[in-house]
């Protein structure tokens, strides 16, 4: 008989969801100076965590954008779609996060965090609607709403 714990140890770290959204050639982080070809929301069933992809990574920069709750990652996928419909700035702030969504020439600014030392991430206008159905699609996931 063989046991191999290693396997059953790595299944219990992997995130019970997982959604990746593959993003165009205009999308960018900052302060880090990355190109990001790829976002994945993952989550455990009560977090969900952003990681980036970077297509290089000599400087090994962590891949972890954000950390969101249900009800804060539920509150900035309505506010993105309403940024992206209206075309206008919106700010998701509660208890939780501080992110604000600006409308740019080219595509769209996500701020993470204080203004003082954001996390920017910069997306074209390619790919902004797959990241606004990606965030609400792991938020259903997690925590889907009964229909009539």
């Amino acid at each position: 008989m063989n046991i191999n714990p290693a396997s059953r140890i790595i299944a219990e770290l992997r995130p019970k969801y997982e959604i990746k959204i593959d993003l165009d050639e205009r999308c960018f982080l900052f302060p880090a100076g990355k190109s990001v070809s790829q976002l994945l929301l993952l989550s455990d069933g009560h977090t969900i965590l952003i990681d980036a992809v970077y297509p290089f990574n000599q400087a090994r920069t962590p891949p972890r954008l954000a950390a969101l709750d249900l009800d804060d990652a539920r509150e900035f996928g309505r506010r993105l779609v309403e940024a992206v419909h209206t075309a206008r700035t919106q700010l998701v702030g509660t208890n939780g996060i501080r992110i604000s969504i600006n409308v740019i020439a080219n595509g769209y600014h996500l701020q993470f965090g204080d203004m003082n030392a954001a996390t920017e991430l910069f997306l074209g206008t390619g790919c902004i609607w797959r990241v606004c159905q990606g965030l609400l699609r792991i938020v259903d996931l997690i925590a889907p709403i009964e229909s009539n």
